[in-house]
């Protein structure tokens, strides 16, 4: 073989495994990142939480440092919204522990490069649409955090007993934050679970 040949044959070689590397690259970042759009992200979890009675309204990947949206971001942020119209603030509490166990640990398992998120239960819809209303609830872990519970046997009391709650300590930076609107205060479950909690 020549060595034009040679030159030639070692030139395919190497734009063969420059275009085998792009797709590799993407299928790892797709092992360690979820999907940074809120139709992919549904797609995923749509099912799970329209069993629990909502749908997502807004999901995407943030930068840790700015809560920005970045399609590299390591935070997984999710807002639900209820499907019923007339859907109550027991509800809202009664759903919390059941939509925190759709998505942890599982996030942290399936993408290994995710280092927090968070899930909102946002309010019922407002007739201005283009306004983003405020959570009714929230829950955000950390990857250290997802790891002080048994999630799928944990209770309301359970969460917030290794959370810190914003109302007490304005602190969001806990491994385990939990967030509930005033509205809230006032539902018996609620008001239990804050009991037993601090009784431990």
């Amino acid at each position: 073989m020549s060595v034009r040949a040679r030159k030639y044959v070692a030139s395919l070689i190497v734009v063969a495994a420059l275009a085998a590397a792009v797709p590799a690259g993407a299928a790892a970042r797709a092992r360690r990142l979820p999907p940074s759009t809120r139709d992919e992200l549904a797609q995923i979890f749509d099912a799970k939480v329209g069993v629990l009675g909502f749908k997502t309204t807004r999901a995407l990947l943030q930068n840790l440092d700015t809560y920005a949206s970045d399609p590299n971001g390591r935070h997984l942020a999710i807002y639900l919204e209820p499907m019923a119209d007339n859907f109550t603030n027991a509800e809202y509490v009664a759903s919390f522990d059941d939509v925190a166990k759709v998505f942890l640990p599982l996030v942290f398992k399936r993408w290994k490069g995710l280092k927090s998120f968070d899930v909102c239960l946002e309010p019922l819809p407002s007739d201005d649409a283009s306004e983003v209303p405020p959570p009714v609830t929230q829950i955000q872990v950390t990857r250290r955090g997802a790891r002080l519970l048994d999630w799928k046997d944990a209770s309301l009391t359970d969460m917030l007993f290794a959370a810190v709650e914003y109302k007490a300590t304005k602190n969001h930076d806990a491994d385990v934050y939990v967030f509930f609107d005033d509205r809230l205060d006032m539902v018996p479950e609620l008001k239990q679970a804050r009991t037993e909690s601090a009784q431990r």
